[in-house]
């Protein structure tokens, strides 16, 4: 038996993150949103509804659905936190709700440095990862920006093609993929230097989301850390939203960097809540570690 999430919210765009993000989440729950969607059918199949609203766009006494006690989506301000949807919606006993059972995590790393600082980072990253069965990396770059050149016929212009069929499922990733010098499992750059732009961004969300799948499968512990670089800033939020953690490398601790990250920074918040955003900056990275004092969420 499934449940039904209703979000009260005019902005389509931020509608459709928040629906992805909460999928992951509740995969037997049907989310509508009343402005635009006919909710007719799920209400007839449902055993029971909760109620995300935008008080922006709908007073809590307007709210149709009465019986469940409706959830705001922001508080005091205009960032929506889904860790703190997610908690308040698993907080009523739905016996109809499954939660996916998490065992890996799924990483997201923009960064805006050479490659050799974002390469010592991964380095560092990648020993908090060891506990995992695999630890898998997606360079979504340029060839130029990608260090692993795989001579193995795998690469990510391959990866790219498969994922596009119907029947791509998101453990095939690994077919695609071998062991790097820092013990990562990547297919590597890609056939051209610009495969990764020329397939288009939604060829990449895709990707994102089967790579999502496979870091949250209980079948496996997979950790996947992508790598995302030179795509536009309004693609992002798309982009980023299945990640459990993105973490943005900046060069220093700069003011004019500061007034870029800050923006960008923002977008994101909107997006993914605070929790699930890191900036973290080269100064504090070595080889051996990343310095924790440094890292602001």
């Amino acid at each position: 038996m499934a449940f039904t999430i209703k979000i009260y919210e005019k902005d389509h765009y931020i509608y459709s993150l928040l629906k992805k993000r909460l999928i992951c989440f509740f995969p037997e729950a049907y989310i509508v949103n009343p402005f635009f969607d006919d909710t007719e059918y799920e209400d007839r199949f449902s055993t029971s509804t909760r109620v995300i609203y935008d008080p922006s766009d709908i007073s809590i006494e307007d709210v149709p659905y009465g019986s469940s006690s409706p959830i705001r989506l922001t508080e005091d301000s205009r960032i929506v936190d889904c860790s703190r949807l997610i908690r308040l919606l698993s907080s009523e006993e739905v016996p109809s709700v499954i939660s996916r059972s998490v065992t890996g995590s799924f990483y997201a790393v923009l960064p805006f440095v050479y490659i050799d600082v974002r390469e010592n980072f991964l380095k560092s990253l990648s020993t908090d990862l060891s506990d995992s069965e695999f630890n898998i990396r997606l360079d979504l770059t340029s060839k130029l920006r990608a260090p692993y050149k795989n001579n193995s016929g795998c690469n990510m212009t391959s990866l790219l093609e498969a994922c596009r069929s119907k029947k791509f499922m998101p453990d095939e990733i690994l077919k695609y993929c071998n062991m790097d010098e820092t013990g990562f499992l990547t297919p590597g750059t890609t056939k051209d230097y610009d495969d990764v732009y020329d397939a288009g961004t939604e060829r990449s969300v895709t990707l994102m989301h089967h790579a999502a799948s496979l870091a949250h499968t209980n079948t496996k512990f997979v950790n996947v850390v992508s790598v995302l670089e030179g795509f536009k800033t309004k693609d992002l939020p798309n982009l980023l939203c299945e990640c459990d953690k993105v973490l943005i490398l900046l060069p220093s601790v700069d003011t004019g960097e500061e007034i870029g990250a800050r923006d960008l920074t923002y977008l994101l918040t909107k997006t993914l809540g605070k929790e699930r955003l890191s900036i973290c900056y080269a100064e504090d990275i070595n080889d051996e570690f990343l310095s924790p004092g440094r890292l602001v969420v």
